[in-house]
């Protein structure tokens, strides 16, 4: 791990130098965000019949000055840890049942020099042959195929759609399936809302084992399902989401 490690440091060095300002402010570094989530991938390990199961999509919230820092190489960095995250899961001999992927959000509730991670299993088509490249790194590496059980469960999509029903943004929807919906106002959000008493990040839809599950995302002012504050919750047609001052009402198609 150290040799991985050294290297992918030696990467950053050489190609992002100065990118994450080196003992100023945070001293937060593209090397240490890599060995949090190798604890996070070992943290999340689900135990099945014939392997250990760990997540492929990691996403990491940082401080709106940390993102902003991050912007210019975000994409480069977070394809290096998925990368590094594919080569250290298959070392420990861990099945890694999906396309590994690390992604930056921004999140206005961390205090500086703080960051913070989720994680979870996406899904994969059944003929996908799992091959990531770590460049200089490692060799290509083949990670092992859901079975057949487990793609029968995992592969039959659900489609659904967000639809604000009351606020300023009335009318407003937004399709969800496999992929994550985000909500809030940042204008790059899936459901982008202009209501001003929603964080940037509000609130986001995944799919999970057949459903889809809203999470806040540490918002200011709760995420209510049907009048219930939720941290997570497993989302059912007709479920009412209220964030802000704006109610959204999910539909399965």
């Amino acid at each position: 791990m150290a040799k991985l490690l050294h290297a992918l440091e030696a990467f950053f060095t050489n190609y992002i130098e100065g990118f994450f300002n080196k003992g100023k402010d945070t001293g937060l570094q593209p090397v240490e965000l890599a060995k949090k989530l190798v604890k996070e991938m070992e943290n999340q390990r689900s135990v099945g019949v014939a392997n250990i199961y760990v997540p492929n999509h990691y996403t990491v919230f940082l401080t709106p000055p940390d993102y902003e820092r991050i912007a210019p190489y975000g994409q480069t960095i977070a394809d290096e840890i998925a990368a590094y995250l594919a080569k250290q899961a298959n070392q420990r001999g861990y099945v890694m049942p999906g396309r590994p992927k690390v992604e930056f959000i921004p999140d206005e509730k961390l205090q500086q020099g703080q960051f913070r991670f989720a994680s979870r299993f996406t899904v994969v088509s059944p003929s996908e042959n799992i091959v990531e490249k770590m460049g200089d790194l490692s060799e290509t590496k083949v990670y092992k195929k859901l079975s057949p059980l487990e793609v029968a469960c995992k592969s039959v999509p659900l489609t659904g759609m967000i639809t604000v029903v009351e606020g300023l943004d009335v009318g407003l929807k937004a399709d969800v399936g496999v992929n994550r919906v985000n909500i809030g106002r940042r204008e790059g959000n899936e459901l982008p809302l202009t209501d001003m008493n929603t964080s940037r990040l509000h609130a986001y839809i995944v799919y999970e084992e057949g459903a889809h599950v809203i999470y806040d995302a540490r918002s200011l002012n709760g995420t209510y399902v049907n009048g219930h504050r939720i941290t997570r919750k497993k989302l059912r047609s007709g479920d009412r989401i209220k964030v802000g001052n704006s109610l959204i009402l999910y539909e399965v198609n």
